[in-house]
């Protein structure tokens, strides 16, 4: 038996997923930061530190461009001739492996700051919560990416409207 959903429950159950991958990324460099802040962590920087700081940018770099071509590849694959309850089942797993993505090098940033004690490193999760905002799935950005015909565009946008189908 299949579960059908409508267009105000898939948002708030999208965005609750969505902003849960990035709360909880910032909770964890908060967490970090205050044991490092209160000294409950010694810090120690020697060479395996700053090894790890350079690995930092490779993994920012791989993580964004990661995100925005998985991202494209995956929406591509999805037929636009399929109903749109079976397009929007499809769209939240591109959108959790983009956001995951994304996550990814905010946890890894968190982790180079508790080695090394460097707090610029910090402005990485920051930043990219601050992208997640700007990224986060809207009726309109998804009619977008996906290509929606007007009809089914007008279904996402009425709150009471059955717009994908679970099990």
């Amino acid at each position: 038996m299949s579960k059908a959903f409508t267009s105000k429950q898939y948002f708030s159950q999208l965005n609750l997923i969505y902003f849960a991958q990035a709360g909880l990324m910032l909770l964890f460099a908060a967490v970090v930061f205050v044991l490092v802040y209160l000294g409950k962590v010694v810090v120690k920087v020697d060479e395996s530190t700053k090894i790890y700081t350079y690995a930092l940018a490779a993994v920012v770099v791989i993580g964004f461009s990661a995100a925005h071509f998985l991202y494209q590849q995956m929406l591509l694959r999805i037929d636009k001739g399929l109903p749109l309850t079976s397009k929007m089942p499809k769209y939240i797993g591109i959108l959790l492996v983009r956001s995951a993505c994304l996550e990814l090098p905010g946890l890894f940033a968190a982790i180079v700051f508790f080695l090394n004690g460097n707090f610029y490193l910090l402005f990485i999760p920051i930043f990219i919560a601050v992208v997640f905002y700007l990224l986060r799935p809207t009726p309109s950005s998804i009619a977008d990416d996906l290509q929606l015909t007007p009809e089914e565009r007008t279904l996402i946008d009425t709150p009471e409207a059955i717009i994908a189908e679970g099990k």
